[in-house]
């Protein structure tokens, strides 16, 4: 068998060097040209691909070879330069963002009942007559961005004249559900989903300890009274394991005499588990524990 071997004088390519120029590739050749545009010589594309997308330099420089960019690979890629896929595969070249004169401040924007943090650059304050379709007005420590008809107008409100939202991305917390009617577990799980949670369901106190034991639980929603049995010793077992953990704990048991007051006040104060007793709206409920799992954030 011949092996082939390198002429003398001519250098083997190294992998930061560029790709082969008659690859094929459309993807490849835009990513390449938007490199440039951001003031990375040709060389280094493969080394700057690799620290964004945490690969080896070997590993950056085959995807250049072999076009096997994935659409996980572009939102990391848009996300790292602040800027739209379409900007990464545009032909034509990126046009730089206009500079906006004025104030940046950090700030919150309201959508609905959801307040993100943001970054607003502010202008002038608004003159009688003005209009500005975005306004800021000082809270305390913070501005707070609205649109203009729902801002005080008795406080001076400011002109946004650009807004920067980075929504934080984070894993839906895990809620446990302990219950044994399995049309009330069977709302519960369809109201915590549909408010944004991850729900497992559990129908003995068993199943659930070994099961948090496993994985622990973001949050726990648990019934007292189960199939002629306490859920006590569970509740025991999760406080020990996570101190700081949210639960609530809802019965039906006192009205039905299968359990006394005195017991669960007493379990309820020691292990600082709030009771709400059935039957209970389920809105409320959900308030309650995101409230408790708000707090328990905020304390790490």
């Amino acid at each position: 068998m011949q092996v082939s071997k390198p002429l003398p004088g001519v250098p083997l390519a190294s992998e930061d060097d560029s790709t082969d120029e008659s690859e094929d590739s459309v993807v490849a050749r835009r990513l390449h040209d938007f490199f440039s545009e951001q003031g990375l010589p040709r060389h280094k594309h493969a080394s700057q691909l690799a620290l964004i997308l945490g690969l080896s330099r070997s590993g950056a420089f085959r995807k250049f070879q072999d076009a096997s960019f994935s659409a996980s690979d572009l939102q990391t890629l848009a996300q790292h330069f602040q800027v739209d896929i379409s900007a990464l595969l545009s032909a034509e070249p990126a046009m730089a963002a206009p500079r906006v004169e004025g104030d940046v401040q950090d700030a919150r924007v309201l959508i609905g009942s959801l307040a993100l943090s943001c970054k607003a650059t502010l202008g002038a304050p608004l003159q009688p007559g003005e209009h500005c379709e975005l306004v800021a007005t000082e809270q305390g420590a913070e501005w707070l961005i609205q649109p203009y008809g729902a801002a005080d107008p008795h406080i001076a409100r400011r002109r946004v004249l650009q807004l920067v939202v980075t929504p934080s991305q984070r894993a839906l917390p895990r809620i446990a559900v302990l219950e044994d009617s399995r049309d009330l577990a069977a709302n519960m799980k369809d109201a915590f989903e549909a408010s944004g949670y991850r729900v497992e369901l559990f129908g003995s106190a068993a199943e659930l300890a070994r099961r948090a034991a496993e994985a622990p639980f973001d949050g726990y929603l648990m019934d007292w009274w189960l199939n002629g049995q306490t859920a006590n010793q569970v509740l025991q077992a999760i406080r020990r394991a996570q101190p700081s953990v949210p639960m609530l704990l809802t019965t039906g048991a006192i009205a039905a005499g299968h359990a006394g007051e005195a017991d669960i006040v007493q379990v309820a104060t020691t292990l600082r588990i709030p009771v709400i007793e059935k039957p209970f709206r389920l809105a409320l409920v959900i308030s309650q524990l995101r409230q408790l799992l708000e707090q328990a954030q905020l304390s790490r």
